[in-house]
């Protein structure tokens, strides 16, 4: 009990860094170390606990920041180093993940791009590298990798071009020649993204493989995690556990199982590369070997406190990661349904209906965190589980195993066990497919974490309390929480999305939506498959109506095809050649839905210029919006004159906040209550620029901007305009001030 508290009192130090307003200076941590040995000496041990994870905390953070400022200070320094991951490949650069195994940056990482890499870079080489780094920022967007909190948990100190390079170890290390030798063999098999997967933790998925994960919700199924591990460690044990009673002789197979076991756990996490879930697992595991030598036996509530709470003070930065959490709920409900419904009848209909038991309360209890962090559900969930779960766990998994060892002992040119395995993956395949053609996902109100954790307590303790009556309690107290659930009117809803240098905005009312611009492209990386698709999804726009290009330059254009092929009935705008069928700017209507809509295009501009793009002016509930493209002061003022009674509430910047747009006499005939604009992050071209930005000052006009706030939304209503900045609204709170 006494180590309960404990670890009770480091899973909430570790929970209460996250709601810190900044990083507390190093000098704290004197502090705190002092005040957890006082408080171990009199035994106040949950108080011990909180101190001891916030102390640990503070000195990994601290140390984190430090590392990746003196990096950052140093101007193209040459360091030595390895590549951990395996190489992603576009048209233009390699990525990948390095080590640093020199200096004080000995054990961190950072995520380097290689243009014109060789051919045989690859994972296990050392290399001497001359590095250009910047600091890790990416758009920040809901729904997507918030890539400043990740790089804190994965230990990535910046990211950067590789400017020279010296190679060091040529050779590859034993995941990279799987790899390499599975891509030339089966690159071709339609399931060659599923067996890298499951093998390797590789996924080179296409975007319709991606949809259907989602869809069918098996994702979990479909990433080599905690679940696979101990599906392996849990096989590998019992395997020797029956050897062990087929024969006297073989009665040392008992003792040695559990290291055995352990042993095929940690070379399935080699293969996948050591990511983290399966560092998290090993942990557990060889946690619960030591337990299992020790002939300890714990309640499942102590196990999952010393697991949790023994993982967060490995890494108190873990507390971060979303999959952390979902893992530990996971565990958490397995330990709740074992409890609850012990195994009674031990006959084959017995296991039968508590394995469909279990996967049905699974399936409705994971919902709440589903519901938190993305947005909706599947309603395949349960059907794919009930199918899914057992058919890998049973199958696919193992005999996946058993093929990559065959692999290494087969000669190179058979390929039978790789067709057997293609063959047994066809119906997941296939299911995936399915799923990502019928696009099965049903879009549900947004939750906060105080909604999402209430639903999950209820639901819990609806199905896991023993007595009848406090059942009949909780279910009518659950009856006021199907609010949250229920459907609401459809709002109007304007998002500006995080999409670096260039502009993506969406004007939404419930499933339908109007899209102005679809972000930048460069090179071989767009805007619009990594960003605006994606948000467009999980903002569940079923119909686009119209897509508005407003002019040419290719930070507002970006990769538009992609969005037409994944809305084929949308209307496009546009007044340049697209080579697609397309519509003027003027041809846009006067009503859509029950906004009014008003178009503006310079008569003297070149068709090719800034001055060119089409200004949309939307009025909607009372409220005026008015988005410019990129015009500059002179055609500002050509539209004030051609419509003198313009004003508007909402002003999307011209050209991203330029000095060359936003005169001021503008600005004041216009009386924006409010000023978006979408720019990068530290961007070349200092948008928005000093002088815009003192112009919106002098008249006291708030500046609402994508680099510092990440994606804003505004819900639309008669009474009023609510701002929802990502970037705000986001844990942990003291990430929002670097």
């Amino acid at each position: 009990m006494n180590v309960n508290r404990f670890f009770i009192g480091a899973i909430s130090g570790c929970l209460l860094s996250l709601f810190l307003p900044i990083v507390p200076a190093l000098l704290w941590l004197i502090f705190l170390f002092s005040l957890f040995l006082l408080c171990l000496h009199y035994r106040l041990l949950a108080l011990a606990g909180c101190c001891c994870a916030l102390s640990l905390w503070l000195w990994q953070v601290q140390q984190h920041q430090w590392q990746s400022k003196q990096l950052l200070h140093l101007s193209e320094p040459w360091l030595q180093g390895q590549v951990v991951g395996i190489r992603q490949q576009d048209q233009d650069f390699s990525r990948f993940l390095w080590q640093i195994d020199e200096g004080p940056y000995r054990g961190y990482l950072v995520r380097l791009r290689w243009q014109e890499a060789p051919e045989l870079l690859g994972q296990g080489q050392r290399w001497w590298l001359k590095l250009r780094c910047k600091a890790v920022r990416a758009p920040a967007n809901p729904g997507s990798v918030y890539a400043e909190a990740n790089a804190y948990v994965l230990g990535i100190l910046a990211n950067c071009l590789v400017k020279e390079a010296l190679l060091l170890d040529p050779v590859w290390d034993h995941r990279q020649q799987l790899y390499q030798r599975l891509k030339a063999k089966i690159g071709d098999f339609s399931a060659f993204a599923l067996i890298t997967a499951l093998t390797l933790g590789e996924r080179p998925f296409s975007d319709e493989l991606w949809l259907g994960l989602q869809a069918t919700a098996l994702g979990h199924l479909i990433s080599i995690s905690g679940f696979h591990i101990g599906l392996l460690f849990g096989w590998v044990y019992g395997l020797m556990v029956i050897l062990s009673k087929s024969h006297a002789l073989l009665l040392l197979c008992r003792q040695l199982a559990p290291f055995v076991a352990l042993s095929a756990a940690w070379y399935y996490s080699l293969l996948a590369g050591f990511a983290i879930p399966t560092l998290r697992a090993l942990v557990a595991l060889a946690l619960a070997v030591y337990l299992m030598q020790q002939h300890r036996r714990l309640s499942y509530s102590q196990s999952w406190l010393l697991v949790c709470g023994l993982l967060l003070l490995l890494n108190p930065l873990w507390v971060m990661s979303i999959s952390f959490w979902l893992t530990v709920y996971a565990v958490a409900l397995i330990f709740l349904f074992v409890w609850r419904y012990p195994l009674l009848d031990h006959n084959f209909k017995g296991r039968f209906l508590l394995a469909v038991k279990f996967q049905v309360l699974m399936t409705l209890l994971m919902s709440a965190p589903t519901l938190l962090f993305f947005h909706g559900i599947a309603p395949l969930a349960l059907v794919s589980n009930l199918i899914f779960v057992p058919w890998c766990s049973l199958l696919v998994i193992p005999y996946l195993l058993i093929a990559l060892l065959l692999e290494l002992v087969l000669p190179a040119e058979m390929l039978w066990h790789w067709q057997l395995a293609e063959l047994i993956l066809a119906p997941l395949y296939h299911w995936l497919l399915y799923g990502a053609a019928m696009d099965y996902w049903w879009l549900l109100p947004a939750q906060t974490m105080v909604s999402a954790l209430l639903i999950a307590l209820l639901l819990a303790a609806a199905f896991f309390l023993p007595v009848p009556a406090s059942k009949r309690c909780l279910a009518l107290l659950l009856l006021p929480f199907t609010y949250l659930l229920w459907p609401k009117a459809p709002q109007w809803q304007l998002h500006l999305m995080d999409v670096g240098q260039g502009t993506a905005l969406l004007l939404q009312k419930g499933d339908r939506g109007l899209l102005y611009d679809v972000g930048p492209v460069y090179g071989s990386f767009n805007a619009t498959e990594a960003y605006v698709l994606p948000y467009l999804h999980y903002q569940g726009i079923r119909q686009l109506d119209y897509l508005v290009l407003s002019h040419a330059d290719s930070d507002h254009t970006g990769a538009f095809a992609e969005v037409l092929k994944a809305y084929p009935q949308v209307k496009l705008i546009a007044d340049f050649d697209t080579g697609f069928l397309q519509q003027p700017c003027h041809a846009l209507p006067a009503a859509y839905l029950n906004a009014q809509l008003r178009t503006f295009r310079s008569t003297a501009a070149r068709q090719d210029s800034n001055d060119s793009s089409c200004v949309l002016a939307v009025a909607v509930d009372g409220w005026t919006i008015l988005l410019t493209g990129d015009i500059s002061t002179k055609v500002e003022a050509e539209l004030l004159t051609r419509v003198p009674e313009l004003k508007t509430d909402l002003l999307l910047l011209g050209h991203h906040g330029s000095k060359g747009s936003s005169h001021l006499r503008f600005l004041a005939q216009v009386q924006p209550l409010v000023a978006l604009n979408s720019a990068a992050a530290n961007n070349a071209y200092g948008h928005p620029s000093k002088e815009v930005q003192a112009r919106l000052s002098l008249l006291q006009i708030p500046l609402f901007n994508t680099a510092e706030l990440g994606a804003i939304r505004l819900t639309i209503t008669e009474q009023q305009l609510a701002i929802w900045p990502y970037r705000q609204q986001t844990l942990p709170f003291w990430l929002q001030k670097q």
